[in-house]
């Protein structure tokens, strides 16, 4: 991931990043691998001089390194950096959860949990089923209709997604 996103905001960088180069070059001009510490720092560098950086990580509880990835995203809002911008979205997992508590205030953290979504599941289903000529055959038969939906809107309900945009304390106000 720390690699990925320093190639991607170097792409956007006039010139190679100094630090970049400086590291390329400490590992032999790419011969040994670089430390986790030393990409961390050399994306730190490279996010210093951009004017907004926008970070957005997909799915975390998908990962297969959560500790590894907790640790590094209580690293990077530690840097207290205000133009770098992080949104994080997963199912809720306490093991997540509870890594975040430690460095995110409660007020950055949106749960898509609720009837609410659960009512707007229901209307965009009936309507698919309404609407969408691919699914003309099952418009006449009501029954069939109301088991589809039901089935799709139960299906649907506990599913999870948290939002969480890693403010770092120091400036959380501004994003009130």
């Amino acid at each position: 991931m720390i690699r990925s996103l320093i190639s991607q905001l170097s792409r956007q960088c006039v010139e190679v990043p100094a630090t970049l180069e400086m590291l390329f070059s400490s590992c032999e001009n790419g011969q040994r691998h670089s430390s986790l510490d030393d990409f961390l720092e050399v994306l730190q560098q490279i996010l210093r001089g951009s004017p907004q950086s926008y970070i957005i990580l997909d799915a975390l509880d998908e990962c297969t390194t959560r500790a590894e990835l907790m640790g590094i995203l209580e690293i990077m809002t530690g840097w207290r950096l205000e133009k770098l911008h992080i949104l994080v979205t997963s199912r809720r997992e306490r093991d997540i959860e509870s890594s975040l508590e430690d460095f995110v205030d409660k007020q950055h953290t949106i749960c898509l949990q609720s009837e609410l979504v659960d009512k707007d599941i229901h209307t965009y289903i009936r309507q698919r089923l309404s609407e969408d000529k691919n699914l003309k055959k099952w418009q006449k038969d009501h029954e069939i209709r109301q088991e589809i939906e039901t089935a799709l809107v139960n299906g649907a309900h506990g599913m999870y997604l948290f939002l969480f945009g890693l403010v770092s304390r120091s400036n959380a106000d501004d994003y009130d």
